[in-house]
């Protein structure tokens, strides 16, 4: 995996017209921010503040209509959406493979370097076992692991994530939220993560940036106990996280001057 660039925003703006009203509508506003190379932030806010819309900003699926930003390209980048969108004939194997495939046209990828990259991408989501099986054999939570593992086989050094455990079940949840925190600390990629949960932007995240009405609200830095092995859930510092960011989303948008 290559190092991460940092990434910029200075000033982004995004509008776009309804089609059936003609009305312009402020996706984004104003956004600064810098996200570090290898660091984990989370965005968090209400449905509708601009999250996903930010996201793909910065995936390179969206143009902003206002300001700059770091110019990333599509190959450092790996997207992981809501839904885990595999193809219900191919297996487990096939659809991690499947984007190394396509990308082969460019890159060159011999068939041993793809089979390398797709086995090392289920091992690190514990999906080894089940390279064979089809997604209908799947559980929900093993499913977003493949789209995990989809994405992770590019090896991207940004790591994009658009509320990817929102419809599975606590257990669930939190055995991925663990599961992604551990890759995370051994891989190093920049992750950003939208999530509507504060308790899961304070587990996950080193930091939180909270969103309203399309504007960067305010910034929540999550301290962890130095060398700590224990259940940080438990830890007094995640709990004095998830209070920061409650007051955060309670309080009254801030507005353009």
């Amino acid at each position: 995996m290559t190092r991460a660039p940092d990434l910029a925003l200075h000033n982004i703006g995004l509008t776009y017209r309804q089609p059936r009203s003609g009305e312009d509508v402020t996706a984004l506003r104003d956004i600064t921010a810098r996200f570090a190379a290898g660091s984990f932030t989370a965005l968090v806010g209400p449905s509708g503040c601009g999250k996903s819309s930010l996201l793909r900003l910065l995936a390179g699926l969206l143009p902003p209509t206002q300001g700059d930003m770091s110019a990333v390209t599509q190959s450092d980048i790996g997207f992981v959406f809501q839904e885990p969108t595999l193809l219900a004939w191919r297996s487990v194997f096939d659809n991690v493979a499947l984007p190394l495939k396509i990308a082969n046209r460019k890159s060159g990828f011999s068939r041993a370097e793809i089979d390398t990259r797709v086995i090392e991408a289920l091992t690190w989501v514990g999906l080894e076992a089940r390279a064979k099986a089809l997604p209908r054999e799947l559980s929900g939570g093993m499913k977003m692991r493949v789209s995990l593992a989809r994405a992770l086989a590019k090896r991207p050094p940004i790591l994009l994530m658009d509320e990817p455990f929102a419809a599975l079940d606590e257990l669930t949840r939190f055995r991925l939220d663990d599961d992604l925190r551990t890759i995370w600390q051994q891989q190093k990629p920049t992750i950003i993560f939208v999530t509507h949960s504060v308790t899961e932007a304070a587990y996950l995240a080193e930091r939180a940036l909270v969103m309203r009405e399309g504007a960067l609200q305010s910034e929540v830095v999550i301290e962890r106990p130095k060398n700590s092995q224990g259940n940080f859930r438990a830890a007094p510092e995640f709990h004095a996280a998830c209070a920061a960011l409650g007051e955060a989303l309670a309080a009254p948008p801030a507005r353009a001057s």
